[in-house]
């Protein structure tokens, strides 16, 4: 299995020649070239979020945590005092970082549902979603950046499969198949739901 750092100059390196190779195609704007960068790196790191020791676990949750806390302070920043604004930011950033944090942690195993093809296809309609509906993007622009997303995704995954040959023995590891897949067998309820999740997601994009 590949390491942080090989997943993220490896989602880093397609992403940015992708975004480059588009934007000197005359596709996309130069000024969108950094965010199809920075979404495709990102999207590299995604599928070890299921690893509790992993830095892409650690960072998903510290900044989920922080974003909604500041969320939920903007909400609530006309009724509450600077005092109490700072006890809720600390309490939903807690509640986050280490409340569902560790419930996520329970239900979920490293190389599991989130290591596959149709997790990688759900988080980039929600980066569609996201960006379509609430950053005030085209619908083009807003695919093109659930495509990067997804495109640094599939890196991770296909480099956990290279990874799984030893190509010294010229033998495979146990390993292989395990990352690039389209479900997981043992849990076939979640990944029915999974794929319900996607077709939902796609009527609402």
């Amino acid at each position: 299995m590949a390491d942080f750092k090989t997943h993220l100059i490896g989602a880093a390196a397609v992403s940015g020649v992708a975004a480059t190779g588009l934007m000197m195609a005359g596709v996309v704007p130069e000024q969108h070239v950094i965010v199809y960068f920075i979404l495709g790196t990102s999207g590299g790191l995604l599928p070890d979020i299921d690893s509790e020791s992993s830095v892409p676990f650690r960072m998903a949750f510290n900044i989920l945590g922080v974003v909604c806390a500041f969320l939920a302070v903007l909400a609530l920043g006309k009724d509450y005092s600077l005092l109490e604004l700072i006890v809720v930011w600390m309490l939903c950033f807690c509640a986050v970082r280490f409340g569902i944090c560790s419930v996520f942690s329970r239900y979920t195993v490293h190389r599991g549902l989130i290591h596959s093809i149709p997790m990688g296809m759900l988080f980039a309609l929600l980066t569609v979603i996201t960006v379509y509906h609430f950053a005030g993007s085209t619908a083009m622009d807003a695919w093109m950046c659930g495509s990067f997303v997804l495109l640094g995704f599939l890196i991770h995954l296909i480099l956990d499969e290279i990874y799984s040959v030893d190509l010294m023995g010229a033998t495979l590891k146990r390993s292989f198949g395990s990352a690039f897949n389209l479900g997981s067998l043992s849990n076939p309820f979640a990944t029915a739901m999974l794929y319900l999740a996607i077709v939902f997601l796609l009527f609402l994009g």
